[in-house]
């Protein structure tokens, strides 16, 4: 099949890559001149990205309590993995790897972007948006950012310069000002959002809380036109501050302490020092969550559109669970299903979250697929359904799912690699075939786990199995020099040169 360049349309519009840039920015598309996938012209993309929900979290992955009937039902209906993993254990880097199918490290975002940060997605990045814009989808982010240090930085890469036409949403998590600067002590207040921005405008105070802004924003835009649609929706639940309605607290209430329920609406610094509030506020969080992306799903399926929609759902990272590390972190109690380590570590439990695929014609109800999976794979298995073939020379670390997806044989051809600064200084980790190696940040290997029978990693086999550790140490260093050496990166670096 031969394969023509194409002009890539929001590569002419970025200001913030150099006339030399531009040229290794737009190579990375070329359309396929035959053979274009009848649903790539027709079907609707929605991708549903959440935040901190952890592996266990939802009655699907076995959580006892908690209820979340709408992403159950997403599961029962599509495909359901047991093995998906965030591209980071920290939310901006993992955003980065989903978007671009490369690991974060190359994209320009290693951790999480504070305020104002000049640090963003690299503006010679290309994302699904833009293979998807180029395919005649209407495109638009709608939710959480978090790829630049503010919605309202004008000398910054925006979501309109990576394949979005449309924005809202807020840049990293919720804020109130009235609430925040409130002279009182302890501070108290609904937690509405004054931080949202559409179209990177300030949208001011809001009277909701900030799953159902979201949802409310997704539903017309839907409505907004016929064209086949690009969705990714991405809510800044169950992130910190845990904020819901009252009907999803009085849900829990017999997990909330008498500190909660006499204190609702505490700002949520100021729970340091203070009795324990139970696991009732984050219960009700997730289940607020819940049910806002259910209306969204619900408002598909009324339109008679559900099926025509290929469907993804994760979450950016393990929980933050009822060990906090930091303020903002008390009250949490997100679930790894046992598996070790939480949010910001490399170990299972802050890597491994829920993945679920919903696409009907192609994907059976009920399967529950074992096999390991990604995020970073998303990017290429939207560029085989969209029919857009990515240029060699631009390294990819994700992999087309369709083989695994139609149930052919699939063999992962790249390792699993992730890197991360990290509390514990364990920086880097590789996983090939059921084998994980953790390395620290001067590239020495600390833990060897065999995932095929020991999920929980409770048995460093660091010492007695030196073969396996040295095979993948060796991985680790070609794909880290891999990383360090990446063409996109080094083109920035040289143009701040």
């Amino acid at each position: 099949m031969q394969l023509r360049t194409v002009q890539v349309q929001s590569c002419a519009k970025r200001n913030f890559a150099s006339v030399a840039l531009r040229p290794l920015m737009c190579a990375l598309l070329f359309f396929a001149s035959g053979q274009v996938l009848a649903q790539s012209a027709t079907q609707n993309v929605l991708v549903i990205y959440v935040d901190d929900l952890g592996y266990g979290d939802t009655g699907a992955y076995g959580h006892n309590v908690v209820q979340t009937p709408n992403i159950d039902r997403l599961a029962a209906e599509g495909m359901r993995f047991t093995q998906f993993y965030a591209p980071s254990a920290l939310c901006s880097p993992s955003r980065a790897g989903l978007l671009t199918g490369r690991t974060p490290y190359r994209t320009g975002v290693e951790s999480w972007i504070p305020d104002d940060s000049p640090v963003s997605l690299g503006d010679n990045e290309t994302t699904f948006a833009d293979l998807a814009k180029q395919r005649g989808y209407r495109t638009a982010v709608i939710g959480k950012w978090h790829l630049n240090g503010g919605l309202h930085m004008q000398d910054a890469p925006q979501p309109r310069d990576f394949g979005f036409d449309y924005q809202y949403g807020l840049a990293a998590w919720v804020k109130n000002a009235t609430v925040r600067e409130s002279p009182d002590v302890p501070r108290r207040g609904a937690m509405f959002p004054d931080n949202m921005y559409r179209n990177n405008e300030a949208v001011g105070p809001t009277q909701k809380y900030s799953a159902e802004l979201v949802s409310d924003e997704a539903i017309a835009w839907i409505e907004g036109a016929s064209d086949p649609f690009f969705l990714l929706l991405t809510y800044s639940e169950v992130h910190t501050p845990i904020a819901s309605p009252r009907q999803y607290l009085e849900q829990y209430q017999h997990h909330l302490t008498q500190e909660a329920k006499d204190n609702p609406l505490m700002y949520y610094f100021d729970w340091r020092d203070r009795p324990w509030r139970g696991r009732g506020e984050y219960y009700a969080n997730v289940s607020y969550m819940d049910a806002q992306l259910g209306r969204v799903i619900e408002h598909l399926r009324n339109k008679g559109v559900l099926d025509d929609t290929l469907i993804v759902f994760s979450s950016d990272n393990g929980p933050v669970t009822d060990a906090p590390l930091t303020p903002w972190e008390i009250g949490m109690a997100g679930e790894t299903a046992g598996l070790r380590g939480k949010k910001r570590f490399l170990f299972e439990g802050g890597l491994r979250v829920p993945g679920i695929i919903r696409y009907p014609a192609r994907v059976k109800a009920g399967r529950v697929e074992s096999r390991p999976a990604s995020a970073l794979d998303v990017f290429p298995t939207l560029a085989k359904w969209m029919n857009v073939a990515i240029d060699p020379a631009i390294p990819l670390d994700g992999e087309s799912l369709w083989p695994l997806i139609d149930g052919h044989d699939f063999k992962r051809q790249q390792a699993f690699y992730w890197s991360i600064p990290t509390p514990d200084g364990m920086e880097y980790a590789l996983r090939d075939g059921d084998w994980k190696l953790i390395v620290d940040t001067q590239g020495a290997p600390q833990y060897l786990f065999n995932l095929g029978n020991d999920w929980y990693e409770l048995n460093n086999l660091l010492e007695t199995k030196p073969e396996v550790a040295q095979r993948l140490l060796h991985l680790y260093q070609v794909q880290r020099t891999a990383v360090e050496s990446d063409p996109l990166a080094l083109a920035r670096q040289a143009q701040k040169h």
